[in-house]
């Protein structure tokens, strides 16, 4: 075997390490709660739009520069954000500091964003092994639902400590993050080298006219939109329980906890979607396997949205399983139609277009709620309320889009 071959078999063995590592996030189920600690409801929910903004900013640029100047050196960028964020959250106490490490933090999205998996598609496709990625990637997903339950966990018995800690353990695993990121050798894309920005993106975007890209686009927007709202609500959810009068002990510091194992049991969740997901595609298709990703997750915000209940968190923890199902045949549908020097490229548009449309959406929800002097379940009622309707008529459109084009999804994805 070839120096070459011998360093592309490393890359895929490391692949669902690397993604381990860069899915232990234990701030996960305290970051709301600390940042609560530190600012006010608006301001906080302010953080979390930000944040998607700065990737939405830098989301398409990473992915040329990725096309453009290797997988690698952009994994690399990306682990050594991952540092600086946690290291600011570690000392943050203002609002501003809290920004710079949000920023920091969205960076190492961006750039983290596509790379990887180009890198890992890349990598099989020297060993003339393409048609594993969609395998591949689904075992990447469990150890990265696995790695994300245990950090969850973690977190959470780390918050009831204190709230720092769970940073400190997010800079220790981003050093692994690092590591393996130097480990891993640049894949040879031949003579294929990305054109210029411009020409790049305009290039790119000729894709979303395949029917089936196109379909997707407007699915990965609805479920990464859809999947996120619970995600950026549960702990103000979770903070209202504790404000009856039954599980009062939530308004505690038991809530660190409690929150760590509600998200660690979805991540878990979200292992067995991934588990599941290229038997349940032979079963049912493509198209159906994503649509039936979006209606899970209308039943999670739509249950959240009725009632104030401990009942609903046995919702929330399957959260993850949906969209993990649907994320290894997503990819696998994509793969075929883009070239190696415009896949990382393609897959930052897809990412920046499903961010882009949260980072509204929550910019449009802090409105609604700034200038309140606390959190009410009134108004969080109608903010998930209000995420069901949206939710209801673009999983309708996709569904009567999708029997239009039923012909692209009969193709074999494997």
């Amino acid at each position: 075997m070839s120096s070459n071959a011998t360093a592309m078999e490393r890359n895929i063995a490391l692949f669902s390490i690397y993604k381990a590592a860069t899915s232990a996030m234990p701030w996960l189920p305290v970051f709301f709660l600390y940042f609560l600690e530190r600012v006010s409801l608006g301001d906080a929910v302010l953080l979390g739009s930000a944040s998607y903004f700065c990737v939405f900013a830098l989301e398409v640029p990473s992915g040329y520069f990725s096309d453009r100047y290797g997988r690698r050196p952009t994994l690399i960028f990306a682990a050594l954000m991952t540092l600086v964020s946690c290291a600011l959250f570690i000392v943050a106490s203002s609002f501003i500091v809290l920004m710079i490490a949000q920023l920091m933090l969205a960076s190492r999205i961006a750039f983290q964003s596509g790379s990887d998996s180009a890198l890992l598609y890349d990598s099989l496709c020297v060993l003339g092994r393409e048609d594993e990625y969609t395998k591949r990637e689904t075992v990447a997903q469990k150890w990265s639902m696995t790695a994300l339950a245990f950090s969850c966990l973690l977190g959470g018995a780390l918050g009831m400590v204190d709230m720092r800690l769970v940073y400190l353990a997010g800079f220790l695993a981003a050093i692994i993050t690092l590591i393996l990121s130097v480990k891993f050798e640049e894949p040879p894309v031949g003579d294929q080298q990305a054109a210029g920005f411009v020409s790049q993106l305009r290039e790119t975007m000729k894709y979303f006219s395949h029917p089936l890209l196109g379909w997707i686009l407007c699915f990965f927007i609805v479920g990464y939109s859809l999947e996120h709202v619970p995600y950026e609500f549960y702990q103000p959810y979770l903070k209202l329980l504790g404000e009856t009068e039954t599980l009062g002990w939530l308004s505690t510091s038991s809530a660190p906890l409690v929150s760590g194992i509600v998200i660690s049991i979805s991540m878990f969740g979200g292992a067995v979607g991934a588990a599941v997901s290229q038997r349940l595609m032979k079963r049912v298709g493509l198209r159906l396997i994503l649509l039936l990703s979006i209606a899970c997750q209308l039943i999670i915000i739509g249950g959240m949205s009725l009632l104030l209940h401990p009942l609903m968190l046995l919702l929330i923890m399957f959260r993850n399983f949906s969209m993990s199902m649907a994320h290894g045949p997503m990819l696998g549908a994509i793969a075929p139609h883009v070239s190696s020097s415009q896949r990382a490229t393609f897959l930052s548009v897809l990412s920046l277009s499903g961010r882009a449309t949260l980072a509204f959406g929550l910019m449009m929800l802090s409105v609604l709620i700034v200038g309140k002097e606390a959190l009410n379940w009134v108004a969080l009622a109608q903010v998930l309320g209000t995420s069901v309707v949206v939710g209801i008529v673009a999983l309708v459109g996709l569904f009567i889009w999708s029997g239009q084009i039923s012909r692209e999804f009969n193709h074999k994805h494997q």
